[in-house]
C-alpha cells in the first residue's frame, strides 16, 4: 500500500553544523521540508537558504523550550512565566508541567510565538506550516496561541503528534496521551495522518522499517540532520537512505504545501 510521504529537518537555523547537513540532504533529494528557529546562532543561514530556494517548503519551528539554553525573541521581562532567572526558556519538562497546571498565559505565549512568524515573514521567507522544539505546541496553551496568531501569517498547516514508533518509548509522556493531543490539532489545522520521529540512534537506523507499514495517507517523517553529533549524524545517514527505498516502494515523496 503506498503512502505520500514527507521527510522534514527540524532545527534548521540551531547551528552551523545542522544547517549544512541539512542543506545536504535538500541537494541530494533526501529531504523537502525544513522547520527554522528563529533565534539561534545560524538562524540567518538557514534564512538565506530558504529565501533562495523558494522550490522547499519551510516552516517555523517555534521555540519555547531551553534544553540547550534556548532565548526568546522578545525581552524575557515581557514574557517571565515562560524564562528563568537568566531569560533562558523554561527546560521541556517544566514547560509541559507548567502547561499542564495551566500556569503558562496564553498572552505571553501569543506575543513570542508572533514575534518568532514575523522575523522569519519580514525575511521573506515563505512559510508553509508550523511545528515546535520538543513538540511544546501540542500543548493546550499553545494550541490557544496558534489559534490566535497563524490565522494573521495565513498558515494553516500544523504537525500532528506522534503516533507511529519503532520502538515502544514508555517513559515518554507522549507515548501514554499522544493520541489525546491530536484533536485538538486536526480540529483547528490541516495535519497529516501519521507523524514518525526517531527517538534513538538504533531507531534512526532502522528509520525504513516505517515505510513497510501496511498504511495509507501522509505519513511525516521528522529527523534532525546534522555531522558533528552522533545521533544527528545517524538520522541524517539514515534519511539519505530512505530516498532510494521511497522509490522502491512506490511511495510519493511531497512537502508540506501538498498536505
Amino acid at each position: 500500500m503506498t503512502m505520500r510521504v514527507m521527510t522534514t529537518a527540524d532545527d534548521f537555523g540551531y547551528s552551523e553544523d545542522t544547517v549544512q547537513a541539512t542543506i545536504e540532504c535538500f541537494e541530494d533529494g533526501s529531504l523537502r521540508n525544513a522547520s527554522i528557529m528563529a533565534n539561534m546562532t545560524a538562524t540567518q543561514s538557514a534564512i538565506e537558504y530558504a529565501v533562495l530556494h523558494p522550490e522547499h517548503s519551510f516552516g517555523v519551528h517555534l521555540t519555547f523550550i531551553g534544553n540547550a539554553g534556548e532565548r526568546p525573541l522578545l525581552d524575557p521581562g515581557q514574557i517571565p512565566h515562560l524564562v528563568d532567572s537568566q531569560g533562558v526558556f523554561l527546560p521541556g519538562r517544566e514547560v509541559f508541567v507548567r502547561a499542564m497546571l495551566g500556569q503558562l498565559p496564553v498572552d505571553e505565549i501569543r506575543r513570542e510565538m508572533h514575534a518568532q512568524i514575523s522575523l522569519l515573514r519580514d525575511h521573506g521567507v515563505r512559510l508553509s506550516y508550523a511545528d515546535s522544539h520538543g513538540h511544546s505546541h501540542k500543548l493546550r496553551p499553545f494550541i490557544a496561541a496558534l489559534r490566535e496568531v497563524l490565522p494573521h501569517f495565513g498558515i494553516q498547516r500544523v504537525r500532528r503528534g506522534q503516533n507511529v514508533w519503532l520502538t515502544k518509548p514508555y517513559r515518554s509522556p507522549t507515548f501514554w496521551v499522544g493520541g489525546a493531543w491530536h484533536p485538538r490539532v486536526a480540529s483547528y489545522f490541516t495535519t497529516t495522518d501519521k507523524f514518525f520521529m526517531p527517538t534513538s540512534i538504533s531507531d534512526a537506523e532502522s528509520l525504513m522499517e516505517v515505510l513497510c507499514e501496511p498504511s495509507a495517507g501522509t505519513l511525516e517523517i521528522g529527523v534532525h540532520p546534522g555531522f558533528e553529533e552522533p545521533w544527528r549524524d545517524s538520522e541524517r545517514r539514515a534519511l539519505q537512505a530512505l530516498r532510494a527505498k521511497l522509490v522502491d516502494l512506490g511511495h510519493a515523496a511531497i512537502g508540506w504545501e501538498e498536505v
